[in-house]
């Protein structure tokens, strides 16, 4: 309250100052009437301090302790005595909402037109669609667990812990019912845990989310009873405990009323869906069919209706005469309505087998362009052509375009479109390049049309720009690391997607591709490849959307192809057809050239180069011959390695007098500027440097050029200014001659491309980088070889290569034709290799994906995405994917087959048993056969009278039998008497009566074999005892033979070595004479009965012979094999379906049933994880991170994990495992970052490094955890040699560079320590400073603060110089 006190001057004040609250704080309060002067006291607030007991005492009252009331009324059929959810009434929020309307972006073309009467032009009024909250404030995490916008430091580049979006396309079912599991347990979707409530019983204790919670005890049973009803009225009431007949009598069974529902909402749904179509044909009538309703209606009231027993039992009838069969309820009409209907409100394919990729456009698209797209993006100053009309009306519709056009054809117009759109729709969008010069040179291109930012590894210009240039790597990192500005994206442009074929750097787009939002659309730009529509279809099948294909049908530019020959040229190639003439001219003057250098007559055979075997297509640098050789021998070697010295005057007289005679032919023809394909940088620079007297340029061209590289090379200091590389290009460029390879500095290359663009430059020597890397068209392309080093070998060119390299011959606009020559110097290559390197198909995409650790740990850090849905999502297993639709419908139609069983007459059946056995016994079968027949002690037992076991033809067990003769030199089979236990009486009568007829025994089909007397076998066991006739080897019976005798069935046959399946011990004596040539009744059935008789108790077969005492077998594991088959007969003889009249059949039905069980297990495999190509090695590389612990059991990330996240230059085990082994802190900064440098240096064959004593052991530390890493993959199965794994991702031929450059020595004395080319050079410290930022992350990580300071003051001591200067795409000049 106010005191009042006396007036006083200061009351003229106009406000009055006061104390409030418990701390005195100071206020002022506008007065309206003379206030006092002394401050007033204002007593404190009614409300007492609070403190913790008094804000939880407040929680409590308001929010936690429910408030009762008592119902006014039951508006239920059952009402409880006290009703707690009626009854509960606590203060909460209202819960968001779950959907809301949004506008609905339409093209131009295909807005409605305006209902005004007047003309005046109306704004678009869009129409709204209403989406889930989720789709509108999360749609780039596409169903995962919503996220905030992290710190703006974050917003381009994101973070390690941040999610990554949910990739388009992928059903996140799995994903959706984890998150409903976690948030709704299965006891609150069910209704279990509110029957406990009431019925009593003990109670849940932890709430959803929380690890403990209070215990109640039993929860009290409240009662309850049933108010039921008759035509409406309330007839009685009983409760519920009585029994269950109320129930039963009043309700409707759960499943027979939704059985009902679905056949009508089917029925329903299926004519909404027409009826839809018919309504759109009739533009806008919204009239339903009443029919369909009362029909619905009907059926309702039919459910509501219990009136009656009669009545309840018409109900039952009419659910009984639903779909109450289960194949009739999963039928294919059924799915096939749920398809469609799914179809219409999902992106999703509304049937199997959809076409995702849409290949070729509509003339009426590029007819009627301007009347589709009137209000373009962007205005182009020339007409644009059919293909860039009909990927710009696709991106005008919100589609998503693959562009497979040729070289020059403008491609680079459909990427503006998309930049042009983005600016439109105030989105953004993302261009993306394999090489950093391109990603320079489009941010050149289109810094003056939009609002651009470059983001490179080094270089980051306005990353909150519209449009962002940046390479595919960085966009991979943004999407693993969950950037923020993923969210605004709305197209990504992939420039020379051909790229993907790179074998190390081809995964990196296929990643991208699958990790991207669904509501990104996607840019694909590519020169023509024979596979675009299926490489499309991959890409629409993984993201769920259209992609449509456009493409080129030929050059803007034809292009002619002619071979340089002896000063003349020979056309070969015109408008893509191959002029065998021009060839043949060429082969012509090269005979005669070569047949008269040789002192041979024309057309006489000359042993030219050409012609001669195994020289066709060789590399002339690489080839020797001899005194005849015109040109000195070079050395063909990849980047860095020594080229074979030469004098200096000799060769580069002999190279100029080669070059010249072509550059004056194309000078006089007017065919420059020209790029000359040379597949070595030391070959270019020879080239270059031969042509010491040639000067291609005016006086007005010096001057541009001197201008030009001043205030290029201005920008360096003074000593790299001085810099050998630098002043001999700017020699070189004054003359028109350029030079372009990997080996070149940056800014000389930039300086070199810049005024190769300008038209001055006239003769250009370039590696193959210069045809991927810079759009600088010219008037002639030239090759120097056929053959190149890849790396690995010397080999041809493939024709996607020599296509991408010839493309830059003829200038649009400029040109009428681009004219492409192959130097040939002492050699013609052969016709169907030129053919087919010309005229041919070019290289086709192929996958080049493969697991990384990197991978696989992102993809671990979040639980709804998996590694298997990334495998199964690559380009490799595109086609096994796309056949999973038709497998799985395969599985459900062998699934619906019935199965036969099998009914035993003897009880239990133990067929499964038996032919378990069976199968194993066969499997050992071939194996023990083989090898015995092998053993020279083997054939010793098989003679005449010798039990052995014969497999079976049929699918009956194997059969005894003797043998009754050797193989002899007619019959290279045995001839053996088995038991076939089957009664054929009227099988030996005939065959009996007729032997005599019989002149010669027949083998098979009924063939007689009758031997040379010379060659007939004899034996002494081939009679009997009372035999007084020795067989004559003579087989006069036809074979086989099959009768019975003494109630037994018997057959003789020839068999084969391989068909004995086991040589009993047992021999009985036989008549050979009487069982081949005169057949005789009584001797077939004395022999059945002595194997009758061979025969032990219980057993079918006799005993087998020993392995080691009979058949000397001597190795164990044949030993240990020969032991189980045996076994294995032996116990199938001792089971009870040996010998069983149904045998056969029960085992063709077993069979059948191992057949339907294989396939269905074949199925099930090819559908699962299990047969991706991938997965093997997917379990390896899990096993390491389990043991080197970056994961745990449960495949939680830990915390090296989370730091080999960070690393993207280096291998990352390699350079994780060397941060926690703290192998960088005894070393000085600059001694760290030379070391490092052996993760970011690519060139093999570098010299070796003089190195500091505390360098080396560092080397042998880092090499050491490499060697270590590597056994420990092959440990694990993972495919890694570990020597080669060392090599591979450590090279230490820069660590002396490195140190003395951090160390501060000019860039020219450190370029004398090496072989390693200059641009090399800058390139591996240029990377190394992006190193040196990830290592500084992971100590950031791993809370290492020396290591985070010592790697600043690394990458700060390396910065520095002609290293680091800008680019001139990026400053302008």
């Amino acid at each position: 309250m106010d005191g009042e006190l006396t007036t006083s001057p200061a009351s003229e004040v106009p406000f009055r100052i006061s104390f409030s609250g418990h701390g005195g704080h100071l206020r002022l309060d506008p007065t309206s009437h003379p206030p006092n002067p002394v401050p007033d006291f204002v007593l404190p607030p009614a409300y007492p301090p609070e403190s913790p007991n008094s804000v939880k005492e407040y929680l409590e009252t308001n929010y936690l302790n429910p408030e009762l009331y008592l119902p006014s009324a039951a508006d239920d059929a059952r009402v409880w005595d006290v009703d707690w959810f009626g009854m509960a009434r606590p203060p909460l929020e209202p819960s968001a909402p779950r959907t809301m309307l949004v506008p609905a972006w339409e093209p131009p073309f295909r807005r409605r037109p305006s209902l005004s009467p007047s003309q005046e032009p109306q704004v678009w009024d869009p129409e709204s669609v209403q989406l889930e909250m989720a789709q509108v404030f999360d749609s780039g995490t596409g169903g995962m667990v919503a996220r905030m916008p992290g710190p703006p430091k974050d917003f381009v580049r994101g973070r390690v812990n941040s999610r990554p979006f949910r990739p388009g396309g992928m059903h996140d079912d799995t994903a959706e019912a984890a998150v409903l599991e976690k948030a709704f347990p299965e006891g609150a979707r069910n209704g279990d845990w509110v029957r406990e409530l009431m019925s009593g019983g003990p109670a849940q204790i932890a709430p959803p989310g929380f690890g403990t919670g209070l215990d109640l005890g039993r929860l009290k049973e409240y009662n309850s009873h049933w108010k039921c009803f008759r035509d409406g009225e309330q007839v009685e009431e009983q409760p519920a405990s009585s029994s269950n007949y109320t129930m039963d009598k009043y309700s409707v069974q759960f499943d027979d009323l939704f059985k009902i529902a679905w056949e009508e909402d089917a029925v329903n749904n299926v004519f909404t869906e027409d009826d839809v179509q018919q309504l759109v044909r009739d533009e806008g009538s919204y009239e339903i069919d009443e029919r369909k309703v009362d029909t619905l209606q009907g059926a309702s009231a039919t459910l509501t209706r219990p009136d009656t027993d009669k009545q309840e039992f018409d109900v039952i009838g009419d659910v009984s005469e639903a779909q109450t069969d289960l194949d009739k309820m999963l039928s294919s009409e059924v799915q096939d309505t749920h398809r469609e209907l799914s179809g219409s409100v999902d992106d999703k394919p509304a049937q199997e087998g959809m076409v995702w990729a849409l290949a070729g456009g509509d003339e009426d698209i590029a007819t009627n362009f301007h009347r589709f797209v009137p209000d373009m993006a962007i205005e182009f100053p020339f007409e644009l052509d059919k293909f860039q009309k009909e990927a710009i009306y696709y991106l005008e519709k919100g589609e998503s375009v693959f562009v497979a056009a040729h070289t020059s054809a403008g491609k680079t117009v459909v990427a503006e479109y998309a930049f042009a759109l983005a600016t439109k729709h105030c989105t953004r969008a993302v261009y993306t390049a394999p090489i950093k010069t391109i990603s320079n040179q489009k941010y050149r291109d289109f810094c003056g049309k939009f609002d651009v930012g470059l983001l490179t590894g080094d270089v980051s210009i306005r990353p909150e720009a519209t449009c962002l240039i940046m390479t595919t790597e960085i966009l991979r990192s943004m999407l693993y690391r969950g950037a923020d500005i993923i969210r605004d994206i709305e197209w990504v442009i992939f420039d020379e997607v051909h790229y993907v074929n790179d074998a190390e750097r081809g995964v990196v787009w296929e990643e991208v591709i699958i990790m991207l939002p669904k509501h990104i659309n996607i840019v694909l730009l590519s020169a023509t490849v024979p596979n675009a529509v299926e490489f499309a279809e991959w890409i629409g099948r993984t993201k769920q959307k259209k992609i449509r294909v456009t493409s080129t049908n030929k050059r803007p530019v034809p292009l002619e192809h002619c071979l340089f020959y002896s000063g003349e040229t020979y056309k070969v190639c015109e408008k893509d057809m191959f002029l065998t003439q021009g060839f043949r001219e060429a082969k012509d003057t090269f005979k005669m050239k070569n047949s008269n250098k040789l002192g041979v007559k024309p057309g006489s055979k000359s042993g030219t180069p050409a012609t001669r075997p195994g020289t066709q297509g060789r590399n002339p640098d690489t080839s020797s011959r001899g005194k005849d050789q015109k040109h000195p021998k070079h050395h063909h070697t990849n980047s860095g390695a020594a080229a074979i010295q030469q004098s200096s005057s000799g060769s580069k007289r002999s190279e100029s007098s080669f070059w010249m005679p072509l550059i004056n032919n194309l000078l006089k023809k007017s065919l420059v500027p020209v790029v000359i394909f040379c597949f070595s940088k030391n070959r270019c620079d020879r080239s270059a440097d031969s042509m010491f007297g040639a000067d291609l340029t005016s006086n007005s061209d010096k001057s541009e050029i001197r201008v030009f590289c001043d205030k290029a090379f201005s920008r360096l200091k003074g000593s790299d200014r001085n810099l050998p590389q630098v002043v001999g290009i700017q020699s070189l460029l004054r003359r028109g001659i350029g030079v372009h390879h990997a080996g070149l500095l940056p800014i000389v290359k930039e300086v070199v491309e810049m005024l190769f663009c300008r038209g001055v430059i006239k003769v250009l020597f370039s590696t193959e980088t210069f045809a991927m890397g810079v759009n600088a068209p010219a008037r002639t392309v030239v090759f120097d070889s056929l053959r190149k080093f890849d790396g690995k070998e010397h080999r041809k060119l493939l024709p996607g290569e020599y296509i991408q390299m010839a493309g830059r011959a003829g200038r649009r606009g400029l040109d009428t034709i681009g004219t492409v020559m192959i130097m040939c110097r002492d050699e013609i290559p052969e016709e169907s290799d030129l053919k087919n390197l010309i005229v041919g198909k070019p290289t086709r995409l192929e996958s080049q994906f493969r697991l990384t650790y990197t991978m696989i740990l992102h993809l671990l850090r979040v639980e709804e995405l998996k590694v298997e849905d990334m495998l199964k999502r690559s380009f490799a297993e595109f086609h096994a994917q796309k056949k999973l639709p038709e497998k799985e419908e395969l599985l459900l139609q062998m699934l619906r087959q019935p199965t036969k069983t099998i009914e035993c007459i003897k009880g239990e059946p133990s067929i499964e048993e038996y032919y378990d056995m069976f199968l194993e016994a066969e499997k050992l079968r071939e194996y023990i056969t083989e090898a015995i027949m092998q053993l020279p002690a083997s054939q010793q037992f098989l003679g005449p009278g010798r039990l052995v076991v014969v497999e079976s033809k049929s699918d009956d067990d194997h059969l005894l039998g003797v043998i009754v003769k050797n193989p002899s030199g007619s019959l290279k089979q045995y001839v053996v008497f088995v038991l076939t236990g089957e009664c054929t009486s009227s099988a030996l009568a005939p065959n009996l009566s007729n032997q005599n007829d019989n002149a010669q025994g027949e083998v098979q089909q009924g063939y007689m074999v009758i031997p040379p007397k010379g060659k007939r076998g004899m034996d002494d066991e081939f009679f009997s005892a009372g035999s007084t006739r020795k067989s004559s080897g003579v087989i006069k019976i036809k074979l086989p033979h099959k009768g019975d005798a003494s109630g037994m069935g018997f057959e003789v046959r020839a068999v084969e070595n391989k068909e004995i399946v086991s040589i009993c011990t047992s021999k009985i004596k036989i008549d050979q004479f009487r069982l081949l040539e005169e057949p005789s009744k009584t001797v077939y059935s004395t022999t059945v009965q002595l194997l009758i008789k061979a025969q032990p108790d219980g057993h079918k077969y006799p005993p087998a012979l020993d392995p080691i005492k009979d058949l000397k077998m001597k190795d164990m594991d044949q030993v240990q094999k020969y032991h189980a088959y045996n076994r294995l007969l032996e116990k199938m003889s001792e089971n009870k379906c040996h010998g069983c009249i149904k045998l056969k059949e029960h085992k063709s039905l077993m069979k059948e049933q191992k057949v339907y069980k294989t396939q269905m297990d074949e199925l099930k495999y090819q559908m699962s994880d299990e047969a991706l190509q991938q997965m093997p090695q997917f379990q390896g590389r899990i096993d390491v991170l389990k043991e080197i612990q970056y994961v745990d059991s449960d495949l939680v990330v830990q915390l090296k994990g989370r730091v080999a996240c960070e690393m993207n230059s280096g291998e990352e085990l390699i350079s994780t495992e060397c941060l926690f082994e703290n192998q960088l802190d005894d070393l000085e900064p600059e001694e760290a970052v030379a070391i490092m440098s052996a993760f970011v240096f690519q060139q093999r064959n570098a010299s070796e490094p003089s190195l500091t004593p505390k360098l080396a052991d560092a080397k042998k530390r880092l090499y050491d955890t490499a060697i270590r890493l590597g056994q420990l993959q092959k440990h694990h199965e993972v495919p890694v040699d570990p020597e080669e794994y060392a090599r591979d991702n450590l090279k230490f031929g820069l660590v002396e560079v490195v140190y003395e450059w951090a160390k501060g020595t000019p860039f020219a004395d450190i370029c004398e320590l090496t072989d390693v080319s200059e641009g090399l050079i800058v390139r591996t410290i240029v990377r190394l400073d992006e190193t040196c930022r990830e290592f500084r992350n992971a100590a950031s990580i791993m809370g290492n603060s020396a290591l985070f300071k010592k790697m600043e003051i690394a990458s700060n001591a390396i910065k520095r110089d002609i290293v680091f200067s800008a680019s001139l795409y990026v400053t302008g000049i």
